[in-house]
């Protein structure tokens, strides 16, 4: 009988994709974000690896080579070294050159063949993707923020603290706090501290009675009776004026609100979630925020920003394309547009991003070209922050001596998409005052 056949490399029609959500003590790992997420395990150090390492991790890719690249591991170093692929090895949009070992840092970003993963020195989380959080998209890092949703839940408290940047999402998370602290969703409110006028700030929060002060025709209960056994979200907590701080003291020690001309304070039961993009401990040094006030907060998360958690990059993105088309995949948009996103420092966060959707045509395939357009930036470089829609089409009309079906493609969006565009911009230009009109 002629010898048994040696078995076939998985291909992408047949693999086995990784199973169990086994937690971890910590150690390096590769943590893919595109086109699917996947953990990836690191090979044995200096072994030849490729397409078959990733199609046994779940991610079959036809574009990775036979024998690809391979790690060492030497004095707590991980090395990458690329063995002359067909389709290279990217490190942080840089490709490396043929057996030239590159130290791997936390966080760096892997383009192999069609597939992008993450690198991390010490990943304590599940090996599964975990699915969104409310309405946050977070496959690999919002381990720690679930973790102390799940605390909320055994061991409820009157008051959170939601600390990060802007646009990384504290609202989305408050609702999930409110969520956790048995708040039914019908009751609750976002008050910006920032849009209430500092004269109303009291009567908008606490209440007044009729006659109170000029101009108070009728009782206002105020946002905190309103919302009694439910939540209030206070946004922009750093921003309230010293000499309004106590007022909101007062609520947090006493769990009663005393309206504008009332006879007593009356009790109520809600739950506070306050969140801030600012340094409240460091203010708290400046004097600019009351130390005692910041006490009253025992319980404090802190959402990651966009840029530290490239991992989550697609999923982001995946979440917030627009829900009247079909759903964004790996078909739609290029592996090159993907780790471009996954570079930039998004300095407003997922706004930033929602930037981008919105100065793209999202009915054509998404392209780098296009992208970088949307940045303004030539083919070899990485911007920070995506240009306004408008100033991307001025300079691409520009380039192109107005010439519409050649700016139409130096954007990657359609011609009718272009049109679209203008449209808006004589619009904008028409609503604007005299003296911002060019």
């Amino acid at each position: 009988m002629p010898p048994n056949p040696p078995p076939r490399p998985p291909t992408t029609e047949k693999h086995v994709p990784a199973t169990g959500d086994t937690p971890r003590r910590g150690g390096p790992i590769l943590l893919a974000a595109f086109p699917r997420p996947v953990a990836v395990p690191l090979p044995e150090s200096g072994v030849e690896v490729g397409r078959e390492w990733l199609a046994r991790a779940g991610l079959p890719d036809s574009k990775v080579s036979t024998s690809h690249l391979r790690f060492r591991r030497a004095g707590g170093q991980v090395e990458i070294e690329d063995l002359n692929s067909s389709n290279y090895t990217w490190v942080n949009g840089g490709r490396l050159a043929p057996y030239t070992p590159a130290v791997l840092v936390d966080g760096a970003i892997l383009r192999i063949g069609g597939s992008l993963l993450v690198y991390r020195a010490d990943f304590e989380g599940p090996l599964q993707p975990q699915p969104p959080l409310g309405g946050l998209a977070g496959p690999w890092t919002l381990g720690r923020v679930r973790a102390r949703l799940d605390a909320l839940r055994a061991r409820p408290v009157h008051s959170v603290l939601l600390q990060g940047e802007t646009g990384t999402g504290k609202e989305l998370l408050a609702r999930e706090v409110a969520s956790a602290l048995g708040r039914p969703k019908e009751r609750f409110v976002a008050v910006n501290i920032t849009s209430i006028p500092r004269e109303m700030f009291e009567a908008h929060l606490f209440g007044s009675v009729r006659g109170a002060y000029s101009g108070s025709v009728q009782t206002n209960l105020g946002v905190i009776r309103e919302q009694d056994h439910g939540a209030v979200f206070l946004d922009e907590i750093g921003d309230l004026a010293p000499d309004l701080q106590p007022k909101l003291l007062r609520l947090l020690e006493n769990r009663e609100v005393h309206a504008i001309g009332a006879p007593r304070p009356v009790p109520v039961d809600v739950s506070l979630i306050a969140a801030t993009n600012r340094g409240l401990e460091e203010m708290v040094k400046h004097d600019s925020f009351r130390r005692d006030l910041l006490a009253r907060f025992p319980v404090r998360i802190a959402l990651p920003p966009l840029r530290s958690r490239p991992e989550d990059l697609f999923a982001v993105l995946t979440s917030l394309w627009p829900r009247d088309l079909p759903p964004l995949d790996a078909s739609f948009i290029q592996v090159e547009a993907v780790e471009l996103l996954m570079l930039q420092t998004w300095l407003n966060n997922v706004r930033d991003l929602v930037s981008v959707i919105a100065n793209i045509d999202p009915t054509v395939p998404v392209k780098r070209s296009a992208l970088l357009m949307v940045f303004g930036v030539e083919a070899s470089a990485v911007a920070p922050t995506p240009l306004p829609a408008f100033e991307a089409l001025e300079r691409a009309l520009t380039a192109c001596n107005e010439n519409k079906v050649q700016a139409a493609k130096r954007l990657g969006i359609s011609r009718p998409a272009l049109l679209r565009l203008l449209k808006k911009r004589e619009a904008a230009r028409s609503a604007a005052p005299p003296s911002q009109k060019t």
